[in-house]
């Protein structure tokens, strides 16, 4: 019913009204019910025919809406941030996290939380763009299960980039190694990405965030040596195999694998490159190790509860668990493994070494340079290659079921690992 003609019913009820028409004849003539006349004959003597206006039914409150004061606090902590206008400022972002945080250390109390913030910088127009969700296969994705710090790393290089040196642009790369659970990262700045730059880099992130169960990268020719020998097994695959590590490589294409590694990427260009002018990379570095300070104990992690994991702070977090995870060897040093020529000679250990492939049309995947045939009816499925260096052979795996096996003829012997 149109609302034009349910005032002209009213009209019509309190016409008849006045004409001193009885209550039930109203109610028959205008086939209403008793409760709807009630309601405007008592709204006409109140108010007269004004009353019998519609009106609105918006609340005349609206008693959960955020005050002005705190959504003009909120927006001025923002624009704070994004002018880096203190120091606390100089590494953080514009977040409603970020902004929760720095009211709670500015009011204490009656601070809105993250949500609501994040709907009033929405309204605002005040957010940034969301980002892309990478596609997945057709298959189910194998990805190493995680669940608390030390099961899984992520390393990947950012690189190569460019410092505004006094004598010209000062190329340079940028690992990254984070504990997927945890958060905490180790970051280390190199001239180039030959495979003992990160070796090295991978020791000194063991140093300091554990040593892994999982370490998982993406197909870098420092990380798998180039696939130049079928059967080679790379210096960086022998590192993790000496210290008793699991080694995982995504599939080839698929950066978005190693999101966590890839997210943190992001940020560290973001907050370091492009908000400090860095002469040469020893002041990178430092500024570098300042972010991660500020990284580690002073941003709390949208991916840490602190009722799950005891602190949203990965710094805390690590510290708190330190004792429970595995460490390097006393002893254990690179330098022990490196020949006159500063090459590295690291004998193989028993382990794995499993790389997450995608089978294509031809229903073929690619290990270490070499071709293998699996199923052309498992196109663009994903299955998992392991190879087995003390048993010489490589196994495939579809949703955890063997499905294939091949020959890996190593000619090296094979030692225990130190872990």
């Amino acid at each position: 019913m149109s609302r034009n003609h349910e005032e002209d019913r009213r009209q019509q009820a309190i016409q008849l009204y006045e004409q001193e028409t009885g209550f039930n004849e109203i109610v028959r003539t205008l086939r209403c019910s008793r409760s709807w006349l009630s309601k405007w004959l008592a709204r006409y003597r109140e108010y007269g025919r004004e009353g019998l206006s519609s009106r609105s039914t918006a609340p005349r409150r609206v008693w959960r809406k955020t005050p002005e004061r705190i959504v003009a606090a909120i927006l001025a902590v923002r624009d704070e941030l994004q002018a880096h206008a203190t120091r606390r400022a100089v590494f953080a972002g514009i977040g409603a996290e970020v902004i929760h945080w720095e009211l709670m250390q500015r009011q204490g109390s009656h601070v809105p939380s993250i949500a609501t913030i994040g709907r009033i910088l929405k309204r605002q127009g005040r957010t940034d763009k969301p980002k892309p969700v990478p596609s997945g296969g057709s298959s189910p994705y194998p990805a190493p299960q995680v669940q608390r710090s030390g099961d899984l790393h992520q390393t990947d290089i950012v690189g190569p980039r460019h410092l505004k040196g006094v004598n010209g642009a000062i190329r340079f790369y940028s690992f990254h190694t984070i504990d997927v659970a945890g958060r905490m990262v180790h970051a280390s700045q190199s001239p180039d990405k030959r495979t003992i730059s990160l070796c090295r880099h991978l020791v000194a992130a063991w140093s300091v965030l554990g040593v892994p169960r999982i370490s998982q990268l993406d197909n870098e020719m420092s990380a798998t040596g180039g696939g130049r020998y079928r059967y080679s097994i790379s210096q960086l695959i022998r590192l993790h195999l000496l210290l008793g590590i699991h080694v995982v490589f995504v599939p080839q294409g698929e950066p978005g694998r190693n999101a966590t590694v890839e997210s943190f990427n992001h940020l560290w260009q973001q907050r370091v490159l492009r908000r400090h002018t860095c002469p040469d990379l020893p002041r990178l570095r430092r500024t570098s190790d300042r972010f991660l300070q500020y990284y580690h104990y002073r941003k709390p992690h949208r991916a840490l509860a602190g009722h799950e994991q005891g602190s949203r702070f990965p710094g805390v977090l690590r510290d708190a668990c330190w004792e429970r995870l595995r460490h390097l060897p006393e002893h254990f040093r690179l330098t022990n493994y490196t020949d006159d020529r500063g090459n590295l000679t690291l004998p193989i250990a028993r382990g794995k070494v499993s790389f997450i492939r995608k089978v294509d049309s031809n229903g073929r995947i690619e290990v270490n340079g070499a071709s293998y045939f699996i199923r052309r009816k498992l196109e663009r499925h994903y299955v998992v290659a392991t190879i087995e260096p003390h048993r010489k052979r490589l196994i495939v795996t579809d949703e955890g079921k063997r499905i294939k096996t091949f020959p890996f003829p190593i000619l090296q012997r094979t030692i225990s690992p130190l872990l």
